[in-house]
């Protein structure tokens, strides 16, 4: 049922695929998707390889467990960024060895760490790292954040929290943000463009 859909969706839009396995993604490809999203470790170079027969973009995850489903820590420094520079840097090398052209990294701001269970340190965290996106740029490669939603810290107000984090984010130089709230985001990132 998912190469139909991927099919029909193709046809008028980008089509973005996460799975862990190889034989998906060759499906999905064959299908007219043409973002890969690799949010585990799981058949890295064959996924990457199959990403260069394509000719598709591959979303690069912060992260070394074979699938995002696997609970991981991030490093517990008050900068997150030099961590995430030394991860993502011989990873996008590696992904160009392989023939992948279109290489996008992502923080992984929309995962589970099981050192980051408090949530006011998590919000900490994921602020920190979506302000001072724009240090990513030293990789050559486009930037995406998933922006949180803090149901702690937002209550039945969650929904607007992917709007405030949205500011940070743009300030801080992301390039492609993933959300569920599309229209509020939209609205908050259309009034810093026209304020800047």
């Amino acid at each position: 049922t998912l190469v139909p859909a991927v099919k029909g969706l193709a046809a008028e839009a980008l089509v973005s695929v996460e799975t862990y396995e190889p034989t998906v993604v060759r499906a999905c490809l064959d299908a007219g998707a043409r973002v890969l999203n690799m949010t585990g470790r799981e058949h890295e170079d064959e996924m990457l390889a199959l990403a260069a027969e394509y000719d598709a973009a591959v979303v690069v995850c912060f992260g070394e467990s074979a699938n995002v489903r696997e609970i991981a820590d991030v490093p517990p420094d008050a900068d997150p960024v030099p961590a995430l520079l030394d991860h993502f840097a011989p990873r996008i090398t590696h992904a160009r060895s392989l023939g992948v052209q279109k290489v996008v990294i992502d923080p992984g701001m929309g995962f589970y760490y099981g050192n980051l269970v408090d949530p006011p340190a998590r919000a900490r965290h994921q602020l920190r790292v979506l302000a001072q996106g724009f240090r990513l740029r030293a990789l050559g490669v486009p930037v995406c954040n998933a922006v949180p939603h803090s149901f702690d810290l937002f209550g039945d107000e969650f929904r607007k929290a992917e709007g405030f984090y949205g500011v940070f984010a743009a300030l801080g130089g992301t390039h492609l943000v993933r959300t569920h709230e599309v229209a509020p985001l939209r609205v908050v990132l259309r009034g810093l463009a026209e304020l800047e």
